[in-house]
């Protein structure tokens, strides 16, 4: 059957009408940096998939219908009962977004000595533990391309790690999907294995669920035993491995803003409760409001259907099928994002000019387009980065969900067939300008001008 997304379009949002020229004055005036584009001088945006969501009727209605102001919103008993029945996990904290239920939960944990381990951990939680005085150490598994679970934490690494760290001075958080892994799944017998190794040195493992929703079909269509079982099943038996897991709303759930924490521990209950009211609000509504909490709840349950799970996944794929016949090398296969190798993209471009700046500039001028990077040049450098580090010639392409339709995907795969086209005519970027205060960049073509037409 031919690919069809699984909805019809109520609302429409215009695309901005800006022309090439436009735009190449535009890029000028920000010192050839797309990060300082406004969102009216974008045609597509795939910066992220987070609280970029189209949100469904249902969700809409939910929250013209939330009573606001209570102390015990009736939003929050959905909430709650939506979570305890897609994870199983009896104790539940909104918060106003996952990285609030990060950072509540290292600050409960942390202390000087502390190791965090991680398949990848998210670069926020990283500068958490490290204001907390904690290592937070990635064991990513190798990248094998074509492998079907590239996520992996790497489970020998760890038990070595661990053999070394004093009993309950460590824990372990594993990234689903992992961001930094190209966005690659975790296998369900990797989170099995590594609860297995978590018991057995009594420490807590916890689930950054970013995509826990997207990870659980991966396995579905990935690892055979469980091709017959329901995402939402799958998504059950992962939580059930897990002390605990937090994420953020605005991405499986389809929502602008939110986030949850929620665990089986009775004792860490208490401990969140109490850092919750401290720093987020009333427990019951976790500094969201709430018309968001309905808002979650429904979109989390939508989210957690096979139909939708099977449009998301294939359509992320299509995508990077549209972009490899234009000719343009991805990391594969793909995961719950697109990543380009911008070195291989544009070969004629040393890594030291930032051939992925070069690359991201290129797609603005020719189609409006913005995206993200693996790594900005002036990052990563503490140092475990130095030991683990991240190619910085990536590009990101993220796809909103229930945003963007197949004929924007075949549009935007023509723009890469035109950019690879004249790619010889690009220059290479070097910093002009840096600003340690701000993590401004202003960069300048390496040439006198950025494309030579």
């Amino acid at each position: 059957m031919a690919f069809m997304e699984p909805f019809r379009i109520k609302m429409v949002d215009p695309l901005p009408q800006i022309t090439k020229e436009e735009r190449i004055e535009i890029l000028r005036k920000i010192n050839y940096n797309p990060l300082q584009l406004s969102d009216d001088e974008i045609n597509f945006d795939l910066w992220t998939d987070s609280g970029t969501a189209a949100m469904s009727h249902h969700q809409w209605a939910a929250m013209v219908t939330a009573h606001e102001g209570s102390i015990n919103p009736d939003s929050f008993y959905k909430f709650e009962d939506t979570i305890r029945s897609i994870t199983g996990f009896s104790h539940v904290f909104p918060v106003h977004q996952g990285r609030a239920a990060e950072h509540l939960l290292f600050s409960i944990h942390s202390k000087p000595g502390f190791s965090i381990f991680s398949n990848t951990m998210y670069t926020t939680g990283r500068n958490i533990a490290k204001r907390l005085g904690a290592l937070a150490k990635d064991l990513p598994c190798k990248l094998i391309s074509g492998d079907c679970f590239n996520g992996n934490i790497d489970c020998e690494r760890l038990e070595q790690e661990l053999a070394q760290i004093e009993s309950g001075n460590a824990m372990v958080v594993l990234t689903l999907t992992s961001n930094h892994q190209a966005g690659q799944p975790v296998s369900m017998a990797n989170i099995k294995r590594t609860s297995e190794i978590c018991k057995r040195y009594h420490i807590h493992l916890y689930m950054d669920g970013c995509r826990f929703e997207e990870n659980a079909y991966f396995i579905k269509i990935r690892e055979k035993s469980y091709e017959d079982m329901s995402a939402r099943a799958i998504a059950f038996e992962m939580c059930s491995y897990f002390d605990g897991i937090y994420f953020s709303a605005k991405k499986d759930a389809m929502c602008s803003i939110g986030g949850c924490f929620a665990t089986k521990s009775v004792d860490l209950k208490g401990k969140f409760e109490e850092m919750v009211e401290a720093f987020e609000g009333r427990r019951r509504y976790g500094g969201l409001a709430g018309r968001d909490l309905n808002a979650v709840a429904i979109g989390l349950t939508e989210g957690l259907e096979d139909r939708y799970l099977k449009y998301r996944t294939e359509s992320l794929s299509m995508f990077g099928d549209i972009l490899k016949k234009a000719g343009v090398p991805l990391v594969e296969p793909v995961g719950s994002a697109i990543y380009i190798n911008a070195a291989k993209c544009l070969p004629h471009i040393p890594t030291e000019q930032y051939p992925a700046w070069t690359l991201h500039c290129a797609l603005y001028v020719e189609g409006g387009i913005r995206c993200n990077y693996l790594g900005h040049p002036m990052e990563y450098d503490d140092s475990n980065e130095r030991e683990n580090p991240r190619p910085q010639h990536f590009l990101r392409i993220c796809l909103p969900r229930r945003a963007y339709t197949l004929s924007h995907m075949l549009h935007i795969g023509e723009v890469f067939e035109r950019v690879i086209a004249k790619r010889e005519h690009y220059s290479g970027m070097r910093i002009a300008k840096y600003c340690k205060a701000t993590s401004l960049i202003s960069l300048e073509p390496v040439k006198a001008c950025f494309i030579d037409e």
